[in-house]
C-alpha cells in the first residue's frame, strides 16, 4: 500500500477558490483555447469537514476547487494569463513562503526564484506522477482525528494535505470498510499515538501495516458481500447524506468478525462487553 499526501498549497487564499472565482477565471480567458487550458488545471478539491464515513460531500455550487499549479508551471505561465492574474494579487504572500524564498543556492541560484520553487506554484510542487493519483478512484481518511473515517473518493477530486490517500487495483469498497470496521477501531485505540486532545494521529507508518486480511479463495464470498453491503451504503448516502446506515455498517462488523476468524469472547472485547 502507497499512501499519498493532499494538496499543499502553501496559501489556501490564493490557491483553493470557489465556484464564483472559478467562473470568473474561466470568463477572464481570451480565446477558448485558454478557457479550456485553464479548466484543465483548476480541480474539485475537499476539506476535512467534506470527509464523512464512507463517502464525501461536494456540490459544485458551493464547493471548493484548487489551482494545479504544479512543478515547472512558471515556464508555462504565458499560457494561463487569467489564472497568473489571479495569484499575482497574493504575489508578495506567495514569495514570501519559506520554499519560495529559500533553499537554492550556487550556480543554481535565479534571482526572481531563489527558493525551491516559484512563487506562482503550490507549496508540495507537485509532478505529474503525483496528480495522477488524485485522478483515480481511492480511500481517504483525515490525518488527525477524533474518530477514524475513510470514505470513498471518485477520480478526479484532489484533497488537501490534511487528509491521506491510497489508491489500489481493485478491492478498495473491501479495504475501506475492513479500515471502517468495529475491529480496527479496536486495533487503532490500542496501537495509534493520540494527538494530544484532537484524537489519532493517523501517520502513513499506522495505516500502512494495519492488519487488512489478504483476499484468498476461501474468503472471497465474505469480501464479495462485504463489498455488496458498501455499495448498498454509498447508495444510501448519495441520495441522503444523512442516511442512517447503521444496520448495514453492523453486518459489515459481523463478516469482518469472520474474515479474523474471533471467537465470541473476543468479539465481546471489540464491542466493550
Amino acid at each position: 500500500m502507497k499512501i499519498y499526501y493532499g494538496i499543499k498549497t502553501g496559501l489556501n487564499e490564493a490557491f483553493i477558490i470557489n465556484t464564483k472565482t472559478r467562473q470568473r477565471i474561466l470568463d477572464a480567458c481570451k480565446d477558448d483555447a485558454e478557457r479550456q487550458r485553464t479548466e484543465a488545471i483548476i480541480k474539485p478539491i475537499l476539506r476535512g469537514r467534506n470527509i464523512k464515513r464512507y463517502t464525501y460531500e461536494w456540490k459544485e455550487r458551493k464547493g471548493l476547487w484548487v489551482i494545479l499549479a504544479k512543478f515547472g508551471f512558471y515556464k508555462e505561465a504565458h499560457l494561463y494569463p487569467a489564472v497568473v492574474a489571479h495569484l499575482s494579487q497574493y504575489e508578495q504572500d506567495l514569495k514570501n513562503r519559506g520554499q519560495c524564498r529559500y533553499g537554492r543556492t550556487g550556480k543554481h541560484s535565479i534571482a526572481d526564484y531563489p527558493g525551491q520553487h516559484h512563487w506562482l506554484e503550490l507549496d508540495n510542487n507537485p509532478r505529474d506522477e503525483y496528480l495522477a493519483e488524485f485522478e483515480k478512484e481511492k480511500v481517504v481518511w483525515q490525518r488527525i482525528t477524533r474518530k477514524p473515517t475513510f470514505c470513498l473518493v471518485d477520480s478526479g477530486i484532489y484533497i488537501l494535505d490534511s487528509m491521506a490517500f491510497f489508491v489500489s487495483d481493485q478491492y478498495l469498497k473491501y479495504e475501506m470498510a475492513v479500515l471502517n470496521s468495529s475491529t480496527i477501531l479496536y486495533y487503532i485505540n490500542k496501537v495509534v499515538h493520540q494527538y494530544g486532545f484532537t484524537g489519532f494521529r493517523l501517520a502513513n507508518q499506522y495505516v500502512e501495516v494495519m492488519p487488512i486480511p489478504p483476499i484468498t479463495s476461501e474468503n472471497q464470498s465474505l469480501v464479495a458481500q462485504i463489498e455488496s453491503l458498501v455499495d448498498q451504503i454509498l447508495a444510501q448516502k448519495r441520495g441522503d447524506p444523512h442516511a442512517d446506515t447503521r444496520d448495514l455498517e453492523r453486518a459489515i462488523d459481523e463478516l469482518v468478525y469472520r474474515l479474523y476468524d474471533l471467537t465470541p469472547d473476543e468479539i465481546r472485547l471489540i464491542e466493550g462487553k
